[in-house]
This record gives C-alpha cells, sequence and structure tokens, in this order.
C-alpha cells in the first residue's frame, strides 16, 4: 500500500504533475501508468486479500472502459483546461481504471490474460495509428509534432506486448516439454538410498 501511495503522490505533487502534463508523452506516458500503477496495487492486495474470481472478467472490462475514456482526446484536453475534469481524470484513473485492472488481472486465468493482452495491443496499435495518419491535432493542447512521437510510441508498445507474449509463449511451451530418455532430472537421493 505505501508504494501504491507513492505512485499516486508522485504523480499528483504541483512541480511534478505540471511537468508531466506540460508534455503529450509524458502526460500519457507518465502520469497515466503512476495512477493507474498506483491504483492497481492496490486492487491486486484487495483481490488477494478477498479473491472472487467469477469478478475477474467485469473488473477487467471496466478498469479498460474508465482507461479508454481518458484516451479520448476531447477528454484529455478537458483535464488540462478545467479543474473539475482533472480531478474526476484523477480519481477515475486510480479508482475505475487502475483498481478494477489490478484486481480483475490478479484473480484472472491464462486465457483472459492472454485474451486482455491481445485486445491491449490491438488498441494500442489503432491508437498509434490514428495519431500518425491525422494531418490535424488531436489534443488542441498539446503540439502536432508530440502527437506524432506519441503515435509511435504506442506502435512500438503494440508491437513489444506481442513479442513479450510470444517469447512468454515460447519459453512456456519449452518449459512444458518432457525431458528426453536419460536427461531427466535425478531420481531424489533418499529414493536411491532405499533401493540400495
Amino acid at each position: 500500500m505505501a508504494i501504491a501511495a507513492s505512485l499516486i503522490a508522485l504523480a499528483l505533487i504541483p512541480p511534478v504533475a505540471a511537468w508531466l502534463e506540460s508534455g503529450l508523452v509524458s502526460h500519457l506516458f507518465g502520469q497515466y501508468p503512476l495512477l493507474l500503477g498506483g491504483g492497481a496495487l492496490i486492487g491486486s492486495a484487495a483481490a488477494r486479500r478477498h479473491p472472487c474470481g467469477w469478478s475477474a472478467a467485469p473488473a477487467l472490462l471496466a478498469g479498460l472502459l474508465a482507461l479508454a475514456f481518458w484516451l479520448i482526446p476531447r477528454w484529455i484536453d478537458a483535464a488540462l483546461a478545467d479543474t473539475a475534469a482533472n480531478t474526476a481524470k484523477v480519481i477515475s484513473l486510480v479508482l475505475l481504471a487502475g483498481l478494477p485492472l489490478g484486481w480483475g488481472w490478479q484473480q484472472a486465468g491464462g486465457v483472459l490474460r492472454g485474451f486482455v493482452w491481445a485486445n491491449v495491443a490491438s488498441m494500442l496499435a489503432v491508437m498509434g495509428w490514428l495519431q500518425l495518419s491525422v494531418p490535424s491535432r488531436l489534443c488542441n493542447s498539446y503540439l502536432q509534432s508530440e502527437q506524432a512521437v506519441y503515435g509511435r510510441l504506442l506502435v512500438a508498445a503494440a508491437l513489444l506486448m506481442v513479442v513479450g507474449a510470444g517469447a512468454m509463449a515460447l519459453l512456456g511451451f519449452r518449459m512444458g516439454q518432457k525431458p528426453k530418455d536419460g536427461q531427466g532430472p535425478a531420481p531424489p537421493k533418499h529414493r536411491l538410498d532405499r533401493q540400495g
């Protein structure tokens, strides 16, 4: 809980928050992850104390929808221009996005995690493509050059997620393979002693 509180506090300290919100990349790749991470740690800890497996999918869906809302350019601009909207953004990212994502991920099985992972990767790729293909600014508060950098980073993040998932799947496949004859682990020592 202390780490979660530290992440949230770091994102909201006035000088740090002002610096993070001054750029599109630092805002969405800096402040957003801090708020989401703080909420996710709280949700994950709560799920370990009070497991409820059936709630994993609804929690993940709710968290992704809340996050997607605050990735809409109109609401990014609104959070920068209006104190009430910015407060709503902070509360939503911590309690309505981060917390349910941490809660759901902690209790989700491999299939559900893979499904969510694939959907997030595809969402990032589409968002990045939109940021790069639209000739005008989507966020009026930021420069178009920042939008281009943001789009490239989104596409790169999507590719990293795909590569990471492939590497983990390959590693899991290799670890799951049965050892060949003569290459398996030696029997425990106490068994050898009994046989002798």
